[in-house]
This record gives C-alpha cells, structure tokens and sequence, in this order.
C-alpha cells in the first residue's frame, strides 16, 4: 500500500512521526509511509499540532482543513486532507 490515497473528495495520508527531533523535516517516503522528524515533544497534543502546522505549511492549505483520521497517541498516524488537483501534485512529486 502507498503512504497516501486519493479518494474523490480527500486524500489520506500515511505518516510515521519521529517527535523530538532537532528539526521538522521530512526525513523519507517508504513505501507504506511518509516519515516526518517533528521538532516537538510528544505531550499533550504538542507534536499533533507540529505535524498539523507542517502539513499545511508544506502543501499549502489551511490547518484546519487538516484532520487527524487515526493516531491521536501513536507515532503512525492517518491524516485526512481534502482533494484538489494541487495537493494532488504535490504529493505525487514525493513519489
């Protein structure tokens, strides 16, 4: 399975998160998820809401079109973002 999938109207997204890192980076795209360095502790929502600010930084759309999906307390997380055709290249350029 790829790290996202492009539904109609939203797009999933696959994401291991690696809290604490010295920066916020994307650090690789494997095969089933995209690894994200996220330079915030992982307490009290600190690193939802990093991973949050980057994706919507990154793809250019506002935060809160951005939802957490699955993983609330988990390194691997499912964000939903909604569909449009730019978000859809842009992602498929991590290819």
């Amino acid at each position: 399975m790829a790290w996202f999938k492009i539904e109609t109207q939203k797009i999933q997204l696959k994401i291991f998160v690696k809290p604490n890192a010295r920066q916020t980076k994307i650090v690789k795209i494997a095969e089933d998820e995209l690894h994200i360095a996220l330079h915030a502790k992982p307490q009290e929502g600190e690193a939802n809401k990093a991973l949050i600010e980057f994706l919507a930084e990154w793809l250019n759309i506002p935060k809160s079109q951005i939802t957490l999906q699955h993983g609330n307390t988990s390194r691997h997380k499912t964000m939903v973002i909604p569909s449009s055709a730019s978000v859809k290249k842009m992602i498929e350029e991590q290819k």
